[in-house]
């Protein structure tokens, strides 16, 4: 009987000591399956983070949140996360240690809760993160549609004046050759160089656009081109539309930060990796130096150049009140409502430009039809 209790216990002495092991080894192998699975997309992370929060005020513990949340996910993948994590949480890890070993979130947010649990502050936290990827997600679809609309306006267009020329002139000319009239050099010579221009325009186009595809699915695994990160960093230098991003998700980031307690210079350290702008990181890391040179926040920010004066004006009045973060948020509701005219504008003056294009197309291709067409009336009359 001894033996035999002895043994009973060595064997749950064992089973104890084995059953964290075996659970951190379920957890390394579900975290390797899931570092090499899909990532959250910026409306799916503004969900997340909104879900956490409500969790979070709600009282309701991470681990059961998470599990509960596990129970409705969209995929299975997703699903295989969320359980990940609630067992991170439940034997005692960090949320936000949980969240960076699962690596499917940025480390923007990584970051951001650790500070957030460091400062008892989580559930603002992720709920400011929700907000800021909502924002984020409506930016970048806006810029998509406006980068997607102009292209598709200008492949119809190729497209309206390949036929025209290439299939519609020549049943003209049959006619007038039949009538014993034709067209005059000019216009048989535009017509052959407007089927020419435009049916090399199609094809060029397509080319592009395949290259384009290849290149995106190639980034998306991966792979990195220096031609493609030059031109976008010349593109984000000088473009209106880049800049006004860039000062948006500067501010935004500095207004979460200084809301959590964080000092500006750990602020702009963050804005800095966020703002994915040269020439707005150069600025960021001008005002750093001059914040560590010992002048105030109202001075390095004014001497960065990314605020014009009305702004300046405010910040200086947030800081002197104690309630810069509240300004910054409203300066970045500025460059964001800035942004989107910025791309209301792009739309709005290429537009008539298609328009007026097609229109002079026509006009002319309508012109070659009807002179010689009058002619013959003429010579029939």
């Amino acid at each position: 009987m001894e033996k035999n209790e002895e043994q009973m216990n060595g064997t749950q002495n064992q089973s104890k000591e084995n059953g964290p092991k075996k659970d951190a080894s379920k957890k390394d192998a579900s975290n390797k399956g899931r570092k090499a699975s899909e990532k959250y997309n910026l409306q799916e992370l503004s969900a997340f983070c909104l879900q956490v929060a409500l969790l979070l005020e709600a009282a309701v513990p991470l681990d059961e949140g998470l599990s509960i949340m596990a129970e409705d996910a969209g995929s299975q993948w997703e699903k295989d996360m969320l359980l990940f994590m609630a067992e991170g949480v439940e034997l005692g890890d960090p949320f936000f240690q949980v969240l960076e070993q699962t690596g499917a979130f940025p480390a923007y947010v990584v970051r951001m809760a650790r500070l957030g649990q460091s400062t008892g502050t989580l559930d603002q936290m992720m709920l400011s993160l929700s907000e800021y990827y909502e924002k984020e997600h409506f930016l970048v679809r806006s810029i998509k549609n406006a980068l997607t609309y102009p292209i598709i306006m200008v492949f119809m267009l190729l497209a309206v004046l390949f036929v025209l020329f290439v299939q519609v002139m020549p049943i003209f000319e049959d006619v007038y050759e039949q009538l014993g009239a034709q067209l005059s050099p000019v216009a048989s010579g535009a017509i052959r160089f407007g089927g020419i221009f435009s049916g090399a325009a199609l094809a060029v186009g397509a080319v592009l656009l395949f290259i384009c595809g290849v290149v995106w699915a190639l980034t998306r695994m991966g792979k990195r081109f220096s031609f493609l990160e030059q031109l976008t960093a010349w593109v984000k230098r000088r473009s209106r539309i880049a800049l006004a991003v860039a000062n948006r998700r500067f501010t935004s980031v500095l207004a979460l930060t200084l809301r959590s307690g964080l000092e500006l210079e750990k602020g702009l350290e963050l804005a800095s990796e966020l703002a994915e702008n040269p020439a707005a990181e150069e600025k960021i890391q001008l005002c750093r130096e001059l914040l560590e040179e010992g002048q105030s926040y109202y001075d390095a920010l004014k001497a960065t150049g990314l605020f014009s004066g009305f702004h300046i004006q405010m910040i200086k009045t947030g800081n002197r009140s104690g309630h810069l973060d509240r300004i910054m948020e409203d300066i970045s509701r500025d460059y964001e409502q800035q942004a989107d005219e910025a791309i209301d504008n792009v739309i709005a003056r290429f537009e008539p430009t298609m328009v007026a294009v097609l229109a002079v197309a026509v006009g002319l291709v309508l012109l070659s039809v009807m002179l010689p067409l009058a002619g013959v009336l003429s010579t029939i009359g």
